[in-house]
């Protein structure tokens, strides 16, 4: 009877161990926080990127607070730690408008200004500077059991 109950004790663990949640093998990652201000106001829609040759980078859009928590495999997931070089983008986005919201004519001419804005480069709507982590001077340490929130405050 004693075998019988370590032996259902030994296969409750190993059911459990199966079906534990675990990153597979994954580098370790901490929750990053990261603030874009241009001129003093907060950036909705920007694209900040934590870049470096050794380690993976990281990524994540900023809300309408100009926030942003980072991922690095999948969306909530944090950032490994390491030195980062930083690039913050944000490209004006060209959307059609609802056919049934206009007349034929607004939608054409609305899809004629787009077909144009495919022809040319984005248009930048912060200092293309911050575009790459060549040329934004931007960096962040992201440490295991540190705080890891970084304001980054843009200027033109």
């Amino acid at each position: 009877m004693i075998r019988l109950s370590v032996a259902m004790a030994l296969l409750l663990l190993c059911l459990l161990g199966c079906y534990a949640r675990d990153d597979s093998g994954l580098p370790k990652r901490v929750p990053v926080k990261v603030v874009v201000l241009y001129e003093g106001k907060p950036v909705e829609r920007a694209t900040v990127t934590f870049g470096d040759a050794k380690i993976r980078g990281a990524v994540g859009n900023t809300d309408k607070n100009g926030e942003v928590r980072l991922w690095t495999y999948q969306p909530g997931d944090g950032v490994i730690p390491g030195n980062y070089s930083v690039a913050i983008r944000k490209l004006e986005v060209l959307v059609l408008p609802n056919p049934e919201e206009v007349t034929p004519e607004e939608f054409a001419q609305a899809e004629r200004e787009l077909n144009r804005a495919l022809n040319r480069p984005p248009k930048y709507l912060l200092p293309k500077k911050y575009s790459d982590p060549k040329t934004s001077e931007l960096t962040a340490e992201v440490v295991d059991g540190g705080e890891n929130e970084f304001t980054f405050k843009l200027e033109n």
